[in-house]
C-alpha cells in the first residue's frame, strides 16, 4: 500500500500518461488539419466568387486590360479545381471523426488514471487492472478507426502540461486524497470548462456581427441596384459561409453543455465542501470520485443525461447507483462510517481494508461477539479473491462492443449486456466467459480471435443488430466446429437468410438498451439452461447449419491449425512444457500436477495431460497418470488416446477386467486401432503370466504354464492381428513371435504326447518361419530409418534370444541396443523383465542369461549415477505430515486464535499429534509456509526426530520473513533461519519452480495446492493432515478449513487440533481477573 503523497512507482501509470498524451496530440492536430482544410476551402470559394464578379461584370471588363482579363479567367478556374480537390478531401477525410474518437480515448485514459490514482489504490492489483482498462481502449480505437491512420509518438514530459512551480498542476504520479483530488482534478477541470467556455461565446458574438453586416450589406446593394447584382452575390454567399462556418446552433449547444458540466461539477464540489469532518468518510470521498468521473464522461461520451444521473446518484436517489464504476473498478459502494477529512497514512490502511472487504464481499465486514474469520497468516498477506475454478470448459463470446444502434433505430449497450447478462449465465452454467475485448496478452489480435473460434468448447453469439464482425466470426465457427454454438438476440424479429433457420434465444432490454432487470433473471436462467444442454448433448450431435447440409464435411484437425501468431494461446503451453521438463528431471511429481491443473485452454490442456501422463508414466506413478487421462475424457470423450492410456494405465494397476473392457469398447469403436489390440494381448499374456508364475518348482512351473496355454494362444492371435494391419509397427510382431516361440517350446517339454493334433499349436508352427522373416526385416528397415531407436534395436536382440546360434550374438545385439537407452532405467526395467520371464521357464538359459547380463550391468550403473545425484532424496518416504495451521497472532488483531503465551501447550499438542504415528528419518514433513507459530513449531518437532522436511513459499524469502514472520518478534526470525540452514530442509520458492501466479488466481491458495499435490503424489494411504484450527470457516484461499477439505474429499487420514479446547483458554480467566486485582492495588 502506498501512502499519500507518495510517488507511485508504476510503470502502468507511466504508460497511461504516456498513451493520453499521445491520443491528445493526435486528436489536436486531427482537428486543426480538418479546420484548415475547411478554412481553405471556404477562402477559395470566397475567392472564386469574387473572380466570377471581376470577370463577369460589365462595370469592371471595361477598366481592366485584356490579358488581365484573361489571367482572372484562368485564375478562376484553377481556383474552382483546387477547391473542388480540397472539398473532395474534406469529404473524403476522417480525420474530423478521428479527433472525436482520440479526444473521447484521451478523456477515458485520464479519467481511469484517476480512478487508479483514487479508490482503485486499494484493488489487489491497481496495476494490472489500469493495463488491461488501457489494453481494452486502446483496441476499441483500433477498431472504429481502423489500421491506416498512424498516431505520432508522444516525446514531452509526462505528465502533460505540468507545472512544478503551480501548486494548482498535478504531478500525475502521486496517489490522491480527498483535498488533492478536489484541487488538482474537480477544480482543474472547472477552470479548463470556464476557458472552454468564453471561445464559443466569442465566436458567437462574431457571427452575430458578421451575419448582421452582410446580410445587411446584400440588401442595400440590392436595392441600389444596377450593376451591383454580383456583388450582392459576394455579400450572400458570404453570410451563407458564415452561417454553413460558425454553426450557430451547435454553437449554442456548446454553450449550453459546457454551462451544464460546470453547474454539475460546482454542485459535486459544493456538497463534499458542505459535509462536516465527520461526514467525511470513505464511501464520501468514493461518491465525489465516481460523480465527478462521470459528470466529465458525459461531455466525451455524448450522453447528457449521464451527468445528471451521476448527479442523482450523488444526492442518493438513483436505484443503481455506482454500477458503471463497479464494471469499471471491481469495487462497490462504501458504508457510511465517519472518518478524518484528511487521513494520515495509518487512516488510509482503514481506509484500504473497507475498500477491500466490500469489493470483495459486497459489504463491510463488522465484528460480532463470536466472529467466524480465520487468518491464515499476518494481514500484510495478500488476500485477494479465491481462485476462479481449474479447468472449467471455455465460453467465448462473439459480440458487439460498447453502444450500438441497429437497423430499427433501437441502442444496445452490449458491454451491460455481456457483463449483466451473458457473462453470470455462462458462468452459473460452469464456463469460463471470454470476450475478445478481455484479451490482456501482447500478440496478434486478430489471430487469437480465430484461435478463439477454432479452440473453445462453447461459442455464443449475440445476433440482435446486423455487425458484419459477428456474422464473420459466426461464419468462421460455423465453418470450422460442427458443435458448441448457442445464438441469442433481443428484440429482433427476423434474422438473415443464411441464419433463419438457427434457434436463438431471446433476451430483454430496457429504454436504455440494458438487460431488463423485470425478467434479468430468467433471461439469465434461460441461457444458463441452454447452454448447460448443449455443452451436454451428444457429441455427435451437429449444432452448424453449414455441417447439418454438408454430408461429409469434415471437421479439421485443430492441431494442424495452430500458429504460433497466436501468443495468448500457445505461450501458455511452451512456459508448461519447459516447467514440467524440469520437473521431470528433479522428479517433482507434485509440480507436474498443478502445472497442469493450472492449465485453461481446452486444446492445450488436452496436450499438457498427454504430456503429463507420459511423464508420469515414466516416473512409475501409474495411478496418478489414470487421473489424467480420465480427466482429459471428461474434456474430450472421443480421444483415442486417452481412451487406450485408461487401458493401460488400468492393467498396471492390476485392474485388469477394467481395462479388458474399456478396450474392447474401443475396439468396437475403433477395429483397426494397433495400439489398443496390441495393449488387449500384453494383459491376456499377462493373465497367462499370473497363473504360473507364483509356481516354486520349475518343472511344476512349465507344466502349469501349458495347462494355463490358451491365454497364451489368445495373447499371440491378438498381436497377430496388430501385426498383420501394419507389418512395419514391430512391437505386436515381436510379442506374436515370442510368445509363438514359447508355445512351441512348452509343447516340447511334455512328458506325454497328444494323441489329437492341436490345429491352433500347428498353425502357430506353419507360421513360425515367414513371421521371422517379416519381423526381421521389418526390424532392420526400422533400424536403418533411426538407428537411435531403442525398441528396434532390444527387439531385433530379442529375436536373437530366441533364433541365435551363438550366445555371444545375443551380447552384441544387446550391447547394440544400449547405445540407444539413454539411461532410460524404465525402458531397461521393461526389457529386462521379458527377459525373466523366459528364465523362469528355463528357455534357451544361455542365450537369455547373455541378454540378462548385459541390461542388468547396465540398469545397476543407471541406478548407481541417480542414487548419487539425488544424494538419498529420492527415497519414498514411508509417511508423509502435511501440517497447515493458525499463526502467531498479530499485535493488530482483534480477534484471537494463537496469543504467543499459547506456545507451549501448542508444541505439546503437536507433539502428541506425532507421537501417535512415531515418525522418523525415514519420513517426510511438509508445510506450505513457515510462518511464525504453527507452520515453525511443526518443522522444529519433525527436524528434532530426524525427518526430512520440505517448505513451499509463495514469495521469496526475504518478503516472506517480512510479512509472515518478523511481526510476530526477532526470535521467531532466528527460529526460522535455524530451519532453513537444516540440512534435512529443502526450500522451495512457488516463481522458481511453477512460475507467476495466474491472474485472478491467488498466490497463497497456489502455495497450499502445491504442498497438496507434494504430499498426495507419496499416495493418500502414506500421508497424514495434523491440523491447527479453531473451527471457524474462512473461505480463504489457503486457510487451514479450505486444505482440510480438499484433504476429506480425497479421503486422507485427518489430525485435528481444535485451538478452542486447550487449557489456555480455561486459565486465561483467572489470570486475567488477578491482573485486574494488582493493576487496581498499584
Amino acid at each position: 500500500m502506498n501512502s499519500p503523497n507518495q510517488k507511485l512507482d508504476s510503470t502502468a501509470l507511466e504508460s497511461a500518461w504516456r498513451r493520453f498524451a499521445e491520443f491528445d496530440l493526435n486528436a489536436a492536430a486531427a482537428a486543426r488539419y480538418h479546420k484548415r482544410l475547411r478554412e481553405v476551402a471556404l477562402g477559395l470559394a470566397m475567392v472564386a466568387v469574387l473572380f466570377a464578379v471581376l470577370t463577369g461584370s460589365y462595370n469592371v471588363i471595361r477598366f481592366v486590360p485584356p490579358y488581365l482579363h484573361f489571367t482572372f479567367s484562368v485564375a478562376l478556374i484553377v481556383i474552382l479545381i483546387v477547391n473542388f480537390i480540397i472539398l473532395a478531401l474534406v469529404i473524403q477525410s476522417h480525420r474530423a471523426a478521428a479527433a472525436a474518437e482520440l479526444q473521447a480515448a484521451a478523456q477515458e485514459i485520464k479519467k481511469e488514471i484517476y480512478l487508479y490514482r483514487t479508490i482503485m489504490q486499494w484493488h489487489d492489483d491497481p496495476d494490472h487492472w489500469l493495463s488491461e482498462r488501457l489494453g481494452h481502449i486502446q483496441r476499441h480505437v483500433a477498431d472504429s478507426m481502423g489500421s491506416e491512420f498512424s498516431l505520432n509518438p508522444y516525446t514531452g514530459p509526462l505528465p502533460p502540461g505540468y507545472l512544478p512551480d503551480d501548486p494548482t498542476s498535478d504531478p500525475g504520479f502521486t496517489r490522491l486524497l480527498p483535498n488533492d483530488y478536489l484541487r488538482y482534478r474537480l477544480e482543474n477541470q472547472i477552470a479548463t470548462y470556464t476557458s472552454e467556455l468564453a471561445d464559443p461565446q466569442k465566436r458567437r458574438v462574431f457571427l452575430q456581427v458578421g451575419l448582421l453586416v452582410t446580410g445587411g450589406l446584400s440588401l442595400l446593394l440590392a436595392a441600389i441596384g444596377g450593376q451591383l447584382n454580383a456583388w450582392v452575390a459576394v455579400s450572400v454567399f458570404a453570410a451563407a459561409g458564415l452561417i454553413s462556418w460558425l454553426e450557430p446552433r451547435q454553437l449554442d449547444s456548446a454553450i449550453s453543455n459546457l454551462n451544464q458540466l460546470i453547474m454539475g461539477l460546482n454542485i459535486v464540489k459544493d456538497r463534499w465542501q458542505s459535509l462536516g469532518a465527520d461526514q467525511h468518510t470513505p464511501e464520501e470521498y468514493f461518491k465525489l470520485v465516481v460523480a465527478t468521473e462521470r459528470i466529465i464522461w458525459s461531455h466525451y461520451n455524448k450522453h447528457g443525461s449521464e451527468m445528471w444521473r451521476a448527479v442523482d446518484e450523488l444526492r442518493g436517489h438513483s436505484r443503481d447507483a455506482l454500477d458503471e464504476v463497479q464494471h469499471l473498478s471491481a469495487v462497490a459502494a462504501l458504508p457510511a462510517e465517519p472518518a478524518p477529512a484528511q487521513p494520515d497514512t495509518g487512516d488510509i490502511e482503514i481506509v484500504a481494508a473497507k475498500i477491500v472487504s466490500i469489493a470483495e464481499n459486497g459489504t463491510e465486514e463488522k465484528p460480532d461477539s463470536a466472529p467466524a474469520v480465520v487468518e491464515t497468516a499476518p494481514p500484510a498477506l495478500p488476500t485477494s479473491a479465491a481462485a476462479p475454478a481449474q479447468g472449467l470448459p471455455h465460453a467465448f463470446v462473439v459480440m458487439p462492443f460498447g453502444r450500438k444502434q441497429g437497423s430499427d433505430g433501437r441502442w444496445l449497450d452490449f458491454d451491460a449486456i455481456y457483463t449483466g447478462l451473458i457473462r453470470p449465465a455462462l458462468e452459473a452454467a460452469g464456463f469460463e466467459a471470454f470476450r475478445a475485448d478481455e484479451e490482456s496478452v501482447s500478440g496478434d489480435i486478430l489471430t487469437d480471435m480465430f484461435q478463439e473460434l477454432l479452440l473453445a468448447d462453447l461459442v455464443i453469439a449475440d445476433l440482435s443488430i446486423d455487425n458484419a464482425n459477428v456474422f464473420y466470426e459466426l461464419g468462421v465457427r460455423h465453418a470450422i466446429r460442427r458443435r458448441g454454438v448457442v445464438h441469442i438476440q433481443s428484440g429482433r424479429s427476423y434474422m438473415p437468410f443464411d441464419i433463419f433457420n438457427v434457434r436463438t434465444i431471446p433476451y430483454h432490454v430496457d429504454k436504455h438498451g440494458r438487460p431488463d432487470a423485470a425478467h434479468l433473471e430468467k433471461d439469465r436462467q434461460l441461457i444458463t439452461k441452454i447452454t448447460r444442454e448443449t455443452w451436454a448433448s451428444d457429441t455427435d450431435r451437429v449444432h452448424s447449419p453449414i455441417f447439418n447440409l454438408l454430408q461429409g464435411l469434415p471437421e479439421p484437425d485443430r492441431k494442424a491449425l495452430r500458429t504460433p501468431l497466436a501468443t495468448g494461446f500457445w505461450r501458455e503451453y511452451n512456459e508448461w512444457k519447459e516447467r514440467v521438463a524440469i520437473a521431470r528431471r528433479q522428479k517433482r511429481i507434485g509440480d507436474v500436477l498443478l502445472l497442469t491443473d493450472e492449465i485453461s485452454n481446452p486444446l492445450i490442456k488436452e496436450e499438457a495431460i498427454a504430456e503429463a501422463g507420459k511423464a508420469l508414466q515414466g516416473m512409475g506413478r501409474h495411478e496418478l497418470a489414470l487421473q489424467q487421462y480420465r480427466r482429459g475424457l471428461e474434456i474430450n470423450p472421443g480421444n483415442t488416446a486417452f481412451r487406450r492410456q485408461e487401458a493401460f494405465h488400468l492393467n498396471r494397476l492390476g485392474r485388469i477386467d477394467e481395462a479388458i473392457v474399456k478396450l474392447e469398447r474401443l475396439l468396437r469403436d475403433m477395429p483397426n486401432d494397433i495400439e489398443a489390440i496390441s495393449t488387449l494381448g500384453r494383459i491376456y499374456k499377462q493373465m497367462w503370466n499370473e497363473t504360473w508364475e507364483n509356481v516354486a518348482d520349475l518343472q511344476g512351473r512349465i507344466d502349469e504354464a501349458y495347462k494355463s496355454s490358451h491365454w497364451l494362444v489368445k495373447s499371440i492371435n491378438t498381436y497377430l492381428a496388430g501385426y498383420r494391419l501394419d507389418q512395419n509397427n514391430y512391437y505386436p510382431g515381436i510379442n506374436a513371435l515370442t510368445g509363438s516361440v514359447l508355445m512351441d517350446y512348452l509343447c516340447s517339454r511334455q512328458s506325454r504326447t497328444e494323441t489329437t493334433p492341436d490345429p491352433e499349436l500347428d498353425e502357430i508352427r506353419q507360421n513360425l518361419p515367414k513371421l521371422k522373416g517379416a519381423l526381421q526385416f521389418a526390424l532392420e528397415s526400422a533400424i536403418a530409418r533411426n538407428g537411435s531407436d531403442y525398441w528396434a534395436l532390444v527387439s531385433l536382440a530379442e529375436l536373437e534370444v530366441s533364433h541365435a546360434d551363438d550366445a555371444e550374438q545375443v551380447t552384441r545385439a544387446y550391447r547394440k541396443a544400449l547405445t540407444a537407452a539413454r539411461k532410460n532405467a524404465a525402458n531397461l526395467t521393461s526389457s529386462l523383465a521379458q527377459l525373466e520371464l523366459l528364465k523362469s521357464l528355463d528357455f534357451r538359459p544361455e542365450f537369455v542369461q547373455a541378454g540378462i547380463d548385459v541390461l542388468q550391468g547396465e540398469l545397476n550403473r543407471v541406478k548407481s549415477e541417480a542414487d548419487s545425484e539425488d544424494s538419498g532424496s529420492s527415497v519414498s518416504p514411508a509417511q508423509v505430515f502435511l501440517f497447515a495451521g493458525h499463526p502467531i497472532d498479530p499485535p493488530s488483531q482483534r480477534e484471537r486464535r494463537f496469543p504467543a503465551a499459547m506456545e507451549k501447550e501448542v508444541r505439546q499438542k503437536i507433539e502428541a499429534a506425532l507421537a501417535q504415528h512415531n515418525p522418523g528419518k525415514n519420513d517426510l514433513a511438509i508445510t506450505a509456509g513457515a510462518a511464525a507459530g504453527g507452520d515453525i513449531i511443526f518443522l522444529e518437532l519433525c527436524l528434532e526426530r530426524g525427518m526430512r522436511a520440505e517448505i513451499h513459499l509463495p514469495f521469496d524469502e526475504a518478503r516472506y520473513i517480512q510479512e509472515a514472520i518478523s511481526y510476530a518478534g526477532d526470535q521467531w526470525v532466528e527460529r526460522f533461519y535455524t530451519l532453513r540452514n537444516s540440512p534435512n530442509v529443502v526450500i522451495r520458492q512457488q516463481v522458481d519452480h511453477l512460475g507467476p501466479v495466474k491472474p485472478g488466481d491467488n498466490i497463497i491458495g497456489r502455495n497450499v495446492r502445491w504442498a497438496l499435490y507434494a504430499a498426495l503424489v507419496y499416495g493418500i494411504d502414506h500421508t497424514r493432515f495434523i491440523i491447527l484450527w479453531d473451527g471457524k470457516t474462512s473461505h480463504t484461499p489457503g486457510g487451514p478449513d479450505s486444505v482440510l477439505e480438499q484433504v476429506r474429499q480425497l479421503g486422507g487420514r485427518i489430525e485435528h487440533l481444535n485451538t478452542t479446547k486447550f487449557d489456555y483458554w480455561k486459565a486465561e480467566g483467572k489470570v486475567s481477573r488477578a491482573l485486574d486485582i494488582l493493576t487496581q492495588g498499584l
